[in-house]
C-alpha cells in the first residue's frame, strides 16, 4: 500500500483559512492513518506486504508558510517509524519516504523550482528499492545531503530560516528583522 496524496495550503499561517488547514489534516494525517490501520491489519494477517507513507523533508524542522503541511508530514514520519517496528515481525515492511521537491502537478502549479527536484517516477523507484530497509529514506542525493546539513550542521533556527526561504510564497514580502517583545 502506498499513501501519497497530500494537501499543502501555503501562506502565512494566520492568513490561511482554518478550514483549509483542517482539510490538510484530513488528507495528510487521517487518511493515511485509516489506510495504514485497515491495510496493515490485512497485510499482517497475510504475513507479508508493505506500507509506504509519503512524508517530506519538511518533517524534520518547522516549515514556515507550510507549517500545517510540515507538521502533518512529521506525523507520517513518526507513524511509519513506529509501524516499521511493530509490523516488521509480522512480515510487513513499512517505509516513510521523506521526499523533497517532486515535480507533481501540484508542485508545478506553484511555478517555483528548488534544488534537488525529482521526477515522481524516480521517487517511487527509490522508495520501492528501499522498502525492505525502512523505517525511512530520503530520495535523491542532493536531498540527502541537504537534509544532513540542515539537521546536523546547522542550528535548528537557521534550518527553519532556510526553509522559510524555500517555502515563502512569492506574493509575501520578506519578514522584518527579528525583534521580539518579551
Amino acid at each position: 500500500m502506498c499513501c501519497c496524496a497530500a494537501l499543502a495550503p501555503a501562506g502565512a499561517f494566520l492568513e490561511v483559512p482554518l478550514d483549509e488547514q483542517l482539510a490538510a489534516i484530513d488528507v495528510n494525517v487521517r487518511g493515511p492513518l485509516a489506510l495504514a490501520h485497515r491495510m496493515g491489519r490485512r497485510l499482517a494477517a497475510r504475513g507479508r506486504g508493505g506500507i509506504v507513507l509519503l512524508s517530506s523533508l519538511t518533517a524534520f524542522q518547522g516549515s514556515p508558510f507550510v507549517a500545517t503541511y510540515g507538521a502533518s508530514k512529521a506525523f507520517l514520519l513518526a507513524l511509519a517509524e513506529g509501524l516499521w517496528f511493530e509490523l516488521g515481525p509480522r512480515g510487513v515492511d513499512v517505509l516513510a519516504v521523506c521526499a523533497g521537491a517532486t515535480r507533481t502537478p501540484g508542485y508545478l502549479r506553484r511555478g517555483r523550482s528548488a534544488p534537488g527536484e525529482l521526477e515522481p517516477d524516480r521517487v517511487a523507484a527509490e522508495a520501492l528499492a528501499r522498502l525492505a530497509h525502512g523505517p525511512s529514506m530520503i530520495p535523491g542525493r542532493v536531498n540527502r545531503l541537504a537534509s544532513q546539513l540542515m539537521r546536523r550542521a546547522l542550528p535548528r533556527r537557521a534550518a527553519i530560516r532556510i526553509m522559510a526561504g524555500q517555502t515563502r510564497p512569492p506574493t509575501l514580502p520578506p519578514p522584518p528583522a527579528q525583534t521580539r517583545k518579551r
